[in-house]
C-alpha cells in the first residue's frame, strides 16, 4: 500500500475510503485512524500501488467537480 491523501478526521478518511471503493479501489487507513482506538487528527488513506494513479485522478476530477458546482450555483443567484 502507497500514501494517497492525509485528511483531517477519521470521518473524511471514511467519505474518501467510500469514494474510492465505489470505484473498486482497495483502500487502507494509517495513521491516527489506525487501531481498535483510533485517535482524533489526521489520518492517512493508503491505496494499492496499482491503483494509486486511478485513485488520484479519481479525487482530482472530484474535486475540479466541486469547484465548477460553486460557480454554477453562484451565477445563477441560488445559494
Amino acid at each position: 500500500m502507497v500514501h494517497l491523501t492525509t485528511v483531517g478526521s477519521l470521518f473524511e478518511a471514511r467519505v474518501v475510503m467510500a469514494r474510492l471503493g465505489a470505484e473498486g479501489i482497495l483502500t487502507q487507513l494509517g495513521g491516527a485512524g489506525e487501531g481498535p482506538y483510533p485517535l482524533p487528527g489526521p489520518v492517512e488513506v493508503l491505496v494499492i500501488v496499482d491503483q494509486a494513479g486511478e485513485a488520484r485522478e479519481l479525487l482530482l476530477a472530484d474535486q475540479v467537480e466541486a469547484l465548477f458546482d460553486g460557480i454554477e450555483e453562484d451565477s445563477t443567484g441560488d445559494p
